[in-house]
């Protein structure tokens, strides 16, 4: 075998392995680098999570002012003191949705000291006989403010009641003002009584559109009582005769 053939042995071996071992200042530098950000997040996750250096300290309420806002406050029962990171605000945000006034709310983190409560509070679009308010999904709630005056009365529960308000809620801009009085007992018998004592039996909340056109055009007819229920077999009854 020649010189040339013989394998590396000996001192050679030994100076490639240390080469190996030898630590050049970048990789020194790389991992203080890596060491020195880990510290930092592991020392940003303990301010957030369990320092009091970001804690509750106020709840501020948004979309009400005034009395309702207060029955949020009491109602959310926010702990402060405790760190907002471990603040379960869907839990709070869940617990609130089961006040009949409140349509939707959204609990955040207002950091640093801040948890802020955006409610929606339902809209009523009718009343009851007793003074609630009723909003376009067939709601009962009692109003935190004043109901508008001119809002129509309901006579109406269960599906009912969120079949009269489907009805309601579909009128046309035109149409809608021009009723006082609604009632159902089922989903499809709503009654509508306009201002000028005429009835419109309307249905069910389907075809609406249609419905709305065939009263418009009803309208024009002095009389007691109109059938739209059925609107391609529109109907009244006691109609005046116009000279």
């Amino acid at each position: 075998m020649s010189e040339s053939e013989i394998p590396a042995t000996g001192e050679d071996s030994v100076v490639d392995l240390d080469a190996r071992r030898v630590v050049t200042p970048t990789k020194r530098r790389r991992t203080l680098i890596t060491i020195f950000i880990l510290i930092v997040v592991l020392a940003a996750g303990w301010v957030v999570w369990f320092s009091s250096l970001l804690t509750s300290e106020s709840v501020s309420v948004l979309g009400v002012e005034g009395a309702p806002a207060q029955q949020i406050r009491e109602a959310a029962q926010v702990p402060l003191g405790v760190p907002l990171a471990q603040l379960d605000t869907q839990g709070i945000a869940d617990h609130l949705s089961s006040i009949p006034w409140v349509a939707s709310v959204d609990v955040r983190r207002g950091w640093p000291h801040d948890v802020v409560i955006a409610v929606v509070p339902r809209t009523a679009i009718a009343v009851t006989g007793s003074g609630l308010g009723v909003d376009a999904h067939g709601v009962e709630f009692a109003p935190t403010s004043p109901l508008p005056a001119k809002l129509p009365t309901v006579t109406a529960d269960g599906i009912g009641l969120v079949s009269a308000m489907g009805v309601l809620n579909s009128l046309p801009d035109d149409l809608g003002p021009k009723v006082a009085k609604l009632s159902a007992t089922t989903r499809d018998n709503v009654e509508l009584t306009l201002h000028s004592g005429a009835i419109v039996k309307w249905g069910s909340v389907e075809q609406a559109e249609l419905k709305s056109q065939v009263t418009r055009a009803l309208l024009k007819r002095k009389a007691k009582m109109y059938d739209v229920s059925a609107p391609e077999l529109p109907t009244t009854f006691k109609e005046k005769i116009q000279h």
